[in-house]
């Protein structure tokens, strides 16, 4: 039986929290600045991608123990206020806002580049329109869906999703005929960026990773989470390698080397890259429909419901207004904290710049999974004999090693961007000390916050194993595949 005092509806099964997850993740990284680094290091593509997975996993397996044992909203927020502190708690939630929305905001920009050049292949010329209006009709449109309940946004999400993958299969069945291995030049370039570049590219390229805890974010609204989160982590973070690598492959085998410095400043690289090889009409059609529809919708719905999860929880706890912890009396969501999210979409949304809204993203979602990992290993030291549903092997090992690999990738990350990200750290420490810490509580128990998790029937407990049995052995073998296509231009 749940907390008497939750307000909010545990909705999302797995394929949701599934959705939720990878509709975060692939999107506007791997379809603007995430791709575009194939003009920087062409085949090598495959080798960041694929270290980018391998630094991601252990997150995803912590936060899988954390978000079993503690199904909040607020995901990192929870975790901290209890592993360490609310101070630690603050700084986490207001970069977890600020990345996440960022996500969004530069999805609406991408869903617009795409969109009008959708529509320039039927020969209507959008080019005189801005970009940031169309990215603002869109956040509108998601801002009411959102409102109107976690249920109804879950299912456009998966819907969103499916038709992603759908066209995405489609466009590759084809597009395999007019790959050229050649491209490929056996598995890398002539020689790669300088080391510094090189680690920037790698940040961008592991921003294609980022967000892969959203369904943490909505614990509360999750049904059995002792199962359902751990289950979706896991299998969502390979699904997210998998997405980027066989785009990817696909580019590098469709564009040749002398468009990669088009590549490298596109702004909607898989169109434009396209459009330099000839290959216009039908293959940018199905292309630019499947994105903009597919993987730009499916982006920038999570992308205003998990930020808003967050801003409710901390406004409960006092750590932001009490306004936006109020919840429609119909629709049980946290509208006044949906359009918070909203108003900072529209304001990132203004400076126009994708580069930009996805170095600051990925600055402040590294900065709250470090603070995450700190939190896990506080709460075994707070917490020794917290029911743990689930247990992520190697937990504090994974934890220290995750900490020094994202903090030396910040170390070259955009200035700009740095600078952006400690003026948030420094507003969020000044905002506790003025307004937070005079509201501070004591924090409830467990219990008392989370009631009695609801353990499923055998039968329900049975069709969920099922469900999750179908999705690991599917996962594996697109996991094969998309690793596995890499070896061919190799062998040939």
């Amino acid at each position: 039986m749940e907390n008497k005092e939750t307000q909010l509806v545990r909705a999302l099964g797995l394929k949701e929290s599934i959705s939720m997850t990878i509709g975060t993740v692939v999107g506007v990284g791997l379809f603007t600045c995430g791709s575009a680094q194939i003009g920087h290091v062409g085949s090598w593509i495959i080798v960041i991608t694929f270290l980018s997975l391998l630094i991601s996993i252990w997150p995803c397996l912590i936060y899988g123990e954390m978000s079993a044992a503690l199904p909040c909203a607020g995901g990192t927020y929870n975790y901290a206020k209890r592993g360490l502190n609310r101070v630690w708690a603050n700084l986490a939630g207001w970069h977890y806002i600020i990345s996440v929305v960022g996500i969004g905001a530069g999805e609406t920009l991408a869903f617009a580049n795409y969109f009008k050049i959708l529509f320039s292949q039927f020969g209507i010329d959008l080019s005189g329109v801005d970009s940031r209006i169309i990215a603002i009709i869109l956040v509108i449109f998601f801002l009411i869906l959102n409102f109107k309940g976690i249920e109804m946004s879950g299912k456009a999400q998966t819907g969103f999703i499916f038709f992603f993958w759908g066209c995405a299969i489609a466009w590759f069945l084809y597009m395999i005929p007019k790959i050229h291995l050649e491209y490929f030049g056996g598995i890398a370039m002539d020689s790669l960026p300088p080391f510094n570049e090189l680690m920037y590219i790698f940040g961008l390229v592991w921003w294609c990773y980022t967000g892969f805890e959203t369904c943490v974010s909505m614990g509360a609204e999750t049904k059995y989470p002792q199962y359902t989160l751990p289950r979706a982590l896991k299998v969502s973070v390979f699904l997210v390698f998998v997405c980027n690598a066989l785009f990817q492959w696909f580019l590098v085998g469709l564009v040749p080397h002398k468009f990669y410095p088009l590549l490298a400043a596109a702004d909607a690289p898989y169109a434009e890259g396209l459009e330099a090889a000839g290959l216009i009409g039908f293959p940018i059609i199905l292309l630019c429909i499947g994105i903009a529809f597919g993987g730009d919708l499916s982006t920038i719905n999570p992308g205003i419901a998990a930020p808003a999860r967050y801003i409710y929880t901390m406004a409960e706890d006092k750590s932001l207004p009490s306004f936006f912890c109020k919840v429609h009396p119909k629709y049980k969501t946290p509208y006044t904290a949906v359009a918070a999210v909203g108003i900072i979409n529209i304001i990132l949304i203004a400076t126009g710049s994708i580069n930009y809204i996805a170095s600051v993203s990925l600055i402040s979602l590294a900065l709250c999974y470090i603070i995450g990992c700190l939190a896990y290993m506080g709460l075994k030291k707070n917490y020794p004999d917290m029911n743990r549903p689930y247990v992520a092997p190697g937990g504090k090992f994974g934890c220290w090693f995750t900490i020094v690999v994202y903090i030396f990738m910040l170390i070259f990350a955009d200035r700009v961007a740095l600078a952006t990200s400690g003026v948030v750290t420094v507003a969020a420490i000044i905002y506790w000390a003025v307004f937070t810490r005079k509201h501070e509580n004591k924090i409830p128990t467990i219990e008392e916050e989370i009631g009695v998790l609801e353990e499923p029937s055998p039968e329900e407990k049975a069709k969920m194993d099922k469900e999750y049995n179908i999705w690991k052995i599917a996962t594996v073998i697109a996991t094969i595949i998309a690793l596995g296509i890499y070896i061919i231009p190799v062998l040939f």
